[in-house]
């Protein structure tokens, strides 16, 4: 199970307002990972939020190149754990929600799965499910935002460097880190 996630060069993944616009700079390259990992996964992991905030984007989806058609069509088709303490509405599917025994649910995905799980999930999620990732892909932007919504607060602990990945046309970097 990975963790993959956007974060600004001083480890914020939204700025102060919630917004994302300083990751949002066109690479296609980038575009070319984000389907190679959802090519990868047998399921995802969002928080109920990210969920609910995605599902509309998603369902009618980009379409422009042959890489948005195939984002589109994965995202409608992956399997959605979503992470919540209520029933959120699971209309956009397939999807289930997890949360009620995490350390069981993730168990049993885990058990169940024959490629990775993907954790999709802004910085609560993300901490949560933490303790369960085998690794860490960050995709670092250039960006100094200044303040925000931080992806590490409290953990701690040593990683090691599994692989790095450039994307000259936004200047975005990939880190992936092992426990």
């Amino acid at each position: 199970m990975f963790l993959s996630i956007m974060t600004s060069l001083d480890g914020y993944v939204a700025d102060r307002d919630g917004g994302l616009g300083w990751c949002l700079v066109p690479d296609a390259e980038v575009e070319q990972l984000m389907a190679e990992q959802l090519r990868g996964i047998d399921a995802m992991i969002l928080g109920h939020t990210a969920y609910r905030e995605l599902a509309p984007y998603w369902q009618d989806g980009p379409t422009g190149t042959a890489v948005e058609r195939e984002q589109t069509r994965l995202m409608n088709s992956v399997t959605k754990l979503v992470l919540s303490r209520g029933e959120p509405d699971l209309s956009w599917g397939p999807a289930e929600r997890i949360g009620a025994d995490l350390p069981a649910d993730v168990a049993r995905i885990k058990a169940r799965s024959q490629r990775d799980i993907a954790v999709f999930a802004g910085a609560q999620t993300a901490q949560a499910l933490l303790p369960y990732v085998d690794e860490v892909r960050l995709l670092v932007y250039p960006e100094l935002i200044g303040g925000g919504l931080p992806l590490f607060t409290g953990q701690n602990g040593r990683l090691r460097l599994a692989a790095t990945r450039a994307f000259p046309a936004s200047g975005a970097v990939q880190l992936r880190y092992r426990f």
